[in-house]
């Protein structure tokens, strides 16, 4: 009897975890069109350490053209999280606008002629104030076009609602 009390609890904590469980890496390259997600580098990083929070793009194989510009808005919960530093990627044109970060928003921006050979458009640097930090991140892409047409890409465009843990990079 006190096996199956025990087994039980066990499966209702599993089932509990299993609501909140996250994907550990981004989802896989789409077939058409292009993906923005947000990751992280710590799904749970303690209270009051650093996490680096990242808008990363992911384009179909049928996607014939680079990405050109973009412009896009991270929203976040400023009692969850405080923006600390954007990170430099050395990759075409890329600005940001962190004036709006005490409220939990940042714009950011870029642009390349010939397209971005990086496909992390945003990454900031933010110190976690607390253990749900991811629940109320959010991303909104206002505009996404290729680099030697022009073309608007935002039809092709899904952005994922879920926050991943992003892949580090290959050495």
């Amino acid at each position: 009897m006190q096996i199956l009390r025990v087994a039980a609890i066990a499966l209702c904590l599993t089932a509990c975890n299993d609501e909140q469980a996250q994907p550990t890496s981004p989802p896989p390259v789409p077939a058409q069109g292009v993906t923005a997600s947000i990751t992280v580098d710590n799904l749970n990083a303690p209270i009051g350490s650093a996490v680096r929070v990242r808008v990363e793009m992911q384009v179909g194989a049928d996607q014939a053209q680079n990405i050109g510009s973009y412009t896009g808005r991270l929203r976040f919960d400023p009692a969850r999280l405080e923006f600390r530093a954007e990170n430099r990627i050395n990759d075409g044109l890329r600005v940001s606008n962190p004036g709006a970060a005490a409220t939990g928003e940042i714009r950011f921006a870029g642009a390349s002629p010939t397209g971005f050979t990086t496909l992390v458009l945003y990454d900031g640097t933010f110190t976690v104030k607390s253990a749900a930090y991811t629940q109320n991140l959010q991303l909104m892409m206002e505009e996404l076009s290729a680099s030697s047409t022009l073309a608007n890409l935002r039809p092709t465009l899904r952005v994922n609602s879920q926050v991943f843990v992003h892949r580090p990079a290959a050495h």
